[in-house]
Order: C-alpha cells, then structure tokens, then sequence
C-alpha cells in the first residue's frame, strides 16, 4: 500500500510539474491525472512515464541529469537516464591517467559547478595557466596567459571517465527525480508530427520508446545525448552533413623532463600536435595526422614515441631554411613595434619540455571528422552533445560545446517550468534552445575548421605570411586577449 501511495505521489507530482503542458497518455492539458486513466490509455504503466528521458549516459547526458536534478525549479521532473551499459558512478584515478581527456574552458566549469560535481572534477585534473601555437613551417607564435584576461587559469585537463562519474554521481544525489535504466536499448521511437499531432497508433502528442526488454517508456522530451552515430537521431530522421578530414587522432600519455602548466600546440603539415599537462606531473598528447603516420606512431616503443613528439615539437621551422627568412624577421620587427603601442605584446617562445618516454597505455587513435545535424529539435525531442554535432579537436573543443548544449537546455527547461509550459514543444525548443545553440556552434566550427584548412596550406609565401600574422596577433594584446576569451568562453 505505501509504495502504491508512493507512486500515486510521484504521478502527480510530475504532473504539476508542468501544469498547462499535457501529462502522460489519457490526460488533458491542465489535468492532474490518476494512475487508472494513466494505464488505460496504452497499457503503459505510470512507472513508465518521465517528464525528461535522456538516452546516452556519457559526459553530456550526464550533465542535463545533473543540472536539471540540481536546480530548484526542476528537480521535480521525474528524468530517466537510458544506456545500453552500465556507467560508473565513482572514479578511481589509476596510477597513469587515462588516454581520452580534454581541456575545460571557464565557461564550463561554471556548468561544472551549476551541476555539483566541479569539486570532484578539481581535486583530479591539471591546470593550465599558458596556452602556446605556433608553426613548424615558418616562425611565428602566439602566447597567451591567464594573468591577462584577469583570471586564475585559463582551464583545466581532465579525464573524460572522471567527467562522466562525477557528473552522473552529482546527478544522483542532487535531491531530484533522476533514474538510471541500464542496460537498456532503444529499439524504437514514435514522436508527434510537425504539428503536434500523435504519432500514428498513440493516443497522446507525448513521445514513446521502445526498449529491448519490452518496456515502452512515455515522456514529455527526450534528449539524444548518444553520441556522433546517434540511433535517436536517425530514428527521428534527422539528416546530418559534413565530411571527414582524413585524418586520425592519436592520443597517448608521456612523461617529460619537467613539469609544466602551459597547453602546447604546434601546427605540423600533417596536422595540429598538442602537449597538455595532466594530473601526476605528466602530460597527455593529442596528434591529428595521416591515417598512414599514425598507424607508424601507434607501432612505436616508449622511447621512440618521445623521440617523434620530440622532433615534431622542436625542429627549426622549415621557412629558416628557405628564401622567406627575412619575411620572418618582419615579423618580429613588426611584432615589437605594434606591441609597443596596442596593449602590449604577448610572452615570447618557449620551448615545450621534452618528452622522456611513453606511460600508461599503448597511443591509440580515432578518425578526425565535422559533423552537424540538419536540425538540434522536433517535437519532443532535442539533441545534445556529438549527436547534434561533432568538430575537429584542435581547439579541444567539443566538450565544451557539449556542456554548453548541457546548460543552454537545462535553462530552456527552467523557464519552461517557470512559465508553465510544455517541456516539448518544438517552438520553445527552438527559440529557447536551438537558436542559440546553433549559433554558437556553427560559430566555433567555422572558427575551427578555417584554423585547420589555414594552417594546412604549406607553400613557402602563403607559411610565411601567416607566420607574420601570427607574430602580429601575439604583438597586439587586445586582439589576442580577445580571440582567447570567445575560446574560452564562447560555447556557452
């Protein structure tokens, strides 16, 4: 009897949730609806109804979980979290940190904390407090401090399974409503139309899922938060465009001469090489090069690994041997006489510790791809994460603009509550979600994508010139401070 009173609790609880919104099949807009009309509408059980169903458990859907459990106004929503696996809940650093990791920008620590579980996240990763990029094929740098733009670090290295647990663990003592359903498959999914209209065999405008086990699972909205090949997008019909670069990225853990706290990157012909500092002294380094070149790194032992980080990272660019050094001597000269009078100039070169060998697991690496969904929302259903886009990781920024579809949903999901609306419809979706979110993506994806087809282009004039422009760039600190902070805090 008390869990059947429970349950009868839960129920209209989630209705009120959104009163004007419609509730779970058999109710009314503004209806507070019993659990007998609740199951005679399809046989579903009102165990089965959600107000949010967030399939894929990873860093992104994790952080929907954990913001809308966190936060006043919708920590009443009944929100299921579905996987085919089981995701951890705890993290236990292992002596070597773990190949996949990525840098969090201030814009997303502060998504971090909204959702509880940036304590966990600080007490493991590594700071950064410089960030340098340069060129192999022509001098030129730009340095960029944290001390400039006023702020303490300009962000932190963390593990991605730190990221998920701690986000998931935040998710799940947030005082909220929030279920874990794993392992569980989607096997189908029946959304409304355009317009609202029930799907074909419902008898409500909500949205259903199909499981593997039987189940059909009903809820107000549901968030593909699965990943780059999402099955939820593809059963949603949403079409994606983009191409791949052809390139992969290899990933691997090195020590080094000495610790450091600057984010490295040098832009090789092949592609950009990074060198980040992580937890335990160590760094991690991130290589998008040729499917050919990185299948040869892959094949390489510990020392001889360090020796070809080494080399990328520290030869002589390949313009002082060619006819276009004086162009780089501009450079410099003009470097020094703009910064003089526009803000400052940036911190000089430094030359990145070296590599001493290879740690922790054999590299491993990834094929390099942009990928952007037609659309992030129909109705009843939004996109997050790589599955409403996927960019090259130069910058290190796909994370950081998953979280940002993490916050800028949970806000659209507040004022939903706020105002009494329906959590799932597209017109609110899209103007409180999408629109906002696309533009700062496609934003940061132009951004990215024209940075890594500049720096492909290797022929001696056009690798000078941009070495010039570099070297202006680090010269005039508003331009530079400026370009640094929409990196930092711009996807979100």
């Amino acid at each position: 009897m008390n869990g059947a009173v429970r349950r009868l609790a839960r129920s209209a609880l989630s209705s009120l949730a959104f009163p004007s919104a419609q509730a779970c099949p058999g109710s009314a807009p503004g209806v507070i609806t019993s659990l007998r009309a609740l199951s005679a509408a399809r046989s579903v059980s009102p165990d089965e109804c959600y107000d949010v169903v967030i399939v894929g458990g990873g860093m992104v859907g994790a952080a929907v979980a954990a913001l809308l459990g966190g936060n006043r106004m919708t920590q009443q929503m009944r929100v299921a979290v579905l996987d085919v696996k089981p995701q951890p809940l705890s993290f236990t650093p292992a002596p070597v940190p773990g190949l996949r990791v990525s840098t969090i920008t201030p814009g997303s620590i502060g998504v971090l904390k909204a959702a509880g579980a940036w304590e966990e996240v600080e007490a493991l990763s590594a700071p950064f407090v410089d960030m340098q990029v340069w060129d192999a094929a022509a001098p030129g740098h730009i340095r960029w401090s944290a001390r400039d733009l006023g702020e303490e670090r300009m962000g932190v290295v963390a593990e991605n399974p730190l990221l998920q647990a701690s986000l998931l663990r935040a998710a799940q003592r947030s005082g909220g409503r929030t279920e874990f359903l794993w392992p569980a498959e989607l096997r189908g999914l029946r959304l409304p139309d355009e317009q609202g209209r029930p799907h074909p065999g419902c008898s409500h405008g909500l949205a259903e899922l199909d499981l593997a086990d039987g189940r059909t699972l009903v809820a107000r909205l549901v968030v593909a938060a699965d990943g780059s090949a999402s099955r939820v997008r593809q059963m949603a019909g949403l079409r994606t465009w983009g191409w791949g670069y052809g390139q992969r990225g290899v990933v691997a853990t090195v020590s080094t001469a000495e610790p450091h706290v600057t984010a490295f990157q040098r832009f090789l012909p092949t592609g950009p090489l990074a060198l980040l500092p992580v937890r335990g002294g160590l760094s991690s380094i991130v290589w998008s090069t040729t499917p050919e070149a990185a299948a040869a790194l892959e094949a390489l032992g510990p020392r001889e690994f360090a020796a070809a980080v080494n080399k990328a990272l520290l030869d002589p660019p390949a313009s002082a041997a060619s006819g276009f050094a004086p162009v780089s001597s501009l450079a410099e000269a003009l470097g020094r006489m703009v910064g003089a009078g526009a803000g400052g100039g940036g911190g000089g070169w430094r030359e990145p510790p070296r590599a001493v060998e290879l740690v922790g697991s054999s590299p491993k690496s990834f094929p390099l791809q942009l990928k952007q969904a037609g659309r992030f929302v129909l109705p009843r259903l939004a996109l997050v994460g790589d599955a409403a886009h996927a960019v090259h990781p130069l910058a290190g920024q796909g994370v950081n603009l998953g979280l940002g579809d993490a916050g800028a949903l949970a806000e659209a999901l507040r004022g939903a509550v706020a105002g009494g609306s329906d959590p799932g419809d597209a017109r609110l979706l899209g103007e409180a979600y999408e629109a906002p979110r696309r533009r700062a993506v496609l934003a940061m994806t132009a951004a990215m994508d024209g940075v890594k087809r500049a720096f492909a282009v290797q022929a001696p004039p056009f690798a000078a010139v941009r070495g010039l422009g570099l070297g202006l760039i680090n010269a005039v600190g508003p331009v530079r401070n400026g370009i640094m902070n929409y990196a930092m805090m711009g996807n979100t």
